[in-house]
Parts: C-alpha cells; structure tokens; sequence
C-alpha cells in the first residue's frame, strides 16, 4: 500500500508567532526549524514519501536535507494547501494519505505506523488529537480523499463529524508523541522542563 506523510509549514518567518512574547524572531525561526528539522526526519524513517507544502520557496534546502519534497502553495491558508498536496497524491495513485504537523517535539516513527495501522480499511480515518483533544495534531485517511480537511478550531470534532456524515469509520489515536505540540509560552516550557515526558 502507497503511503504519503503532507507536513504542512507557514514558512520559518511566519511559525510560532504565538511564543512571541517569550521568543524573539531569530529564536521563533530557529525553532521552528529545528521542529519542523525533526518532524521530516521522524517521518522519512516511517515512510519513504514525505511532502512539505508550504508558502515559503525558502524551505526547501531544510525539506530536501531532511529527506523530504518541497511544494509550494498557490492557495491561501492550511486547508487549501492541504487540498493542493492531495490533488497530488491522488494523481501519484496514493492510497493512504496522512498529515502531521511540524511542531510535535517528542515524535516517534512508532506513533506514525500506529496511526497508519489504525486507519479502518478499506475506507477509514484515524485522528490523533493534541493534548487538550481538541485540535487535530495527525490525521490519516483511505482513500485520500475520504474526507475533507477541517484543520483549525476544534478540528478534532469537525474531522469526526465530516467522517459521521460520510459514513466512514473512524478511530482516534491517543499517543504522547502525537498529542503534544509546542504552541504557546506553556507549551514551550513544558517541553523545556519535561522533555519527551511533556
């Protein structure tokens, strides 16, 4: 079965805004990378086809150093270039599709393949919440094109109600590495005094 990992990415300028009040742009950005630097690598040892859309040409030496393709996003906002990495997927004859996002510290190949392995075949979408269960921090689909993306405030329940609506089976993923992200000041020292623990 043809797998491919999307890691969506604002671009380094744009990343982590959110830390800005304890970070400051040189910080955010060299964050952001060394973030974004480890998501791609944990993902190239989990599947041999990773794709990084973004808006930002500037990427791509990092993408392309971690193992991973770069493509630029024409649309504005994460759907939309979602969308775009997808189209893409379906004509590359991909059967499952999955997305993880750049700021997930404590990663593992092994939450990858379990969000793989948990996605209902023949038709079927897995979702792993963030911590707060609220967000969607993966989320892994077959066909591709099994449900639309809903990423942003309480996407978590948006992606499970698109997959009720459709009649597809669904099952959510609940592992640390998946879970935690780094997006706020408290994020950040969480991960900063806990460590893969957070």
């Amino acid at each position: 079965m043809t797998v491919r990992i999307i890691v969506p990415h604002r671009g380094l300028a744009a990343a982590k805004t959110r830390l800005a009040s304890v970070l400051d742009d040189a910080e955010r950005e060299a964050l952001a990378q060394r973030l974004l630097e480890r998501a791609l690598r944990v993902a190239h040892e989990a599947c041999d086809d990773s794709v990084v859309i973004t808006p930002s040409e500037a990427l791509e030496s990092v993408v392309i150093a971690a193992g991973a393709r770069l493509v630029v996003q024409r649309g504005m906002g994460l759907n939309a270039g979602l969308e775009q990495a997808r189209q893409e997927a379906l004509a590359d004859g991909i059967a499952l599709l999955v997305v993880l996002h750049g700021d997930l510290p404590n990663l593992k190949a092994d939450d990858v393949r379990a969000l793989v392995a948990a996605v209902p075949g023949p038709k079927g979408v897995a979702i792993a919440p963030d911590r707060g269960g609220t967000g969607t921090n993966g989320l892994a689909m077959q066909p591709p094109d099994a449900i639309g993306f809903a990423f942003g405030v309480g996407s978590r329940s948006a992606h499970a109600a698109l997959a009720e609506h459709a009649g597809i089976p669904f099952v959510e993923v609940h592992r640390p590495g998946l879970a935690f992200d780094v997006d706020t000041p408290a994020d950040l020292a969480r991960w900063l005094e806990l460590g893969d623990a957070a």
